[in-house]
């Protein structure tokens, strides 16, 4: 059976009569819906699969209101939207999908022959272990097999909307560089309280692990970690992260990002631009990270193996192990 055009349907809700007739199509029964925790009703996960084992097709649903960035107020009766499509060729446990395959592919291309395919949007594709591009309709995501002999899977996924910085907050923020300049210096110290002064962060300032955080996530993806240095009396500037947006469940971080690195590098482009060896490199099932140091501080990138773009980027002061 063919399924290659369901990605038309990326975007709808479940309830949709289409895609209604896709799941009946795929014998799936179930309706998608946002995973309660049994004891106190809080949200546990936010998205949901359901996957016809025997066709290799399985399907992604996630909460609206989470894709847009926000609380989710009725779970039980949230719109749950299509949000992804996997096309399994060649993976455990599952059979392997007969239909046509999206953008031309055949299960069969190897990693260069699924490049040729997609040769039109060239400019656009980010790889590491598997590759990603942006089409006009979806991010479109090939993961390999037999080292890169065929595809292993095709994964169709809506594009999450953007979510940048908030204008006026934005035009607040200090420079990357100061930011930086600043790891290691004391709470108290005036010159960092100046600096920050025009973000509040006297009024931003919560109780954290150790110390204190200052929590920017939400319209500047920002935090500012505050702890005790060893030997040190007084909290001091610890740790900067800079987030990806929706990776605090906030907007994206609207300066620039240390060592010349960008939101969407790939991984193979972060360690191009950073060629020293890291200390610390592993990669897992969806994300991966590195960590490298430097005199000034110590540097963690965090990114995505899925869709090969930094998530978060993490300094530390200089002996001081980032925060995990």
């Amino acid at each position: 059976m063919d399924f290659s055009g369901a990605v038309s349907l990326l975007g709808r809700s479940s309830t949709d009569t289409e895609v209604q007739a896709l799941m009946s199509r795929l014998a799936i029964l179930r309706q998608p819906e946002v995973v309660l925790d049994e004891n106190d009703g809080s949200v546990l996960n936010a998205q949901d699969w359901l996957l016809n084992k025997k066709l290799g097709v399985e399907l992604g649903f996630e909460a609206r209101s989470h894709l847009l960035g926000q609380e989710i107020e009725d779970p039980k009766n949230e719109p749950m939207l299509l949000t992804q499509i996997y096309f399994y060729c060649e993976h455990y446990d599952v059979g392997p999908y007969q239909g046509s395959l999206p953008a031309g592919l055949v299960a069969s291309d190897s990693r260069i022959s699924a490049q040729d395919r997609l040769a039109a949007y060239e400019s656009t594709r980010r790889s590491y272990t598997r590759d990603t591009w942006e089409l006009p309709q979806f991010q479109l995501i090939i993961g390999y097999a037999n080292g890169g002999t065929n595809i292993g899977f095709v994964s169709c996924q809506l594009r999450p909307p953007p979510m940048p910085a908030d204008y006026d907050d934005a035009a607040l923020i200090p420079s990357t560089t100061n930011i930086m300049a600043a790891l290691g210096k004391k709470l108290s110290d005036p010159a960092l309280r100046l600096m920050f002064s025009p973000l509040r962060l006297e009024q931003n300032l919560e109780v954290d692990d150790g110390g204190l955080v200052g929590r920017f996530d939400k319209h500047l993806g920002l935090f500012l970690h505050f702890r005790y240095m060893k030997g040190g009396r007084d909290l001091a500037l610890t740790h900067v992260l800079f987030y990806r947006e929706y990776e605090a469940d906030g907007a994206r971080w609207p300066g620039t990002l240390p060592n010349g690195l960008h939101f969407d590098d790939s991984p193979e482009v972060v360690f191009r631009k950073i060629t020293a060896e890291p200390i610390k490199h592993y990669d897992e099932e969806f994300t991966g990270d590195a960590t490298w140091k430097f005199p000034e501080y110590t540097l963690q990138v965090l990114y995505s193996t899925m869709r090969n773009y930094i998530l978060r980027v993490q300094a530390s002061a200089p002996g001081v192990l980032p925060i995990a």
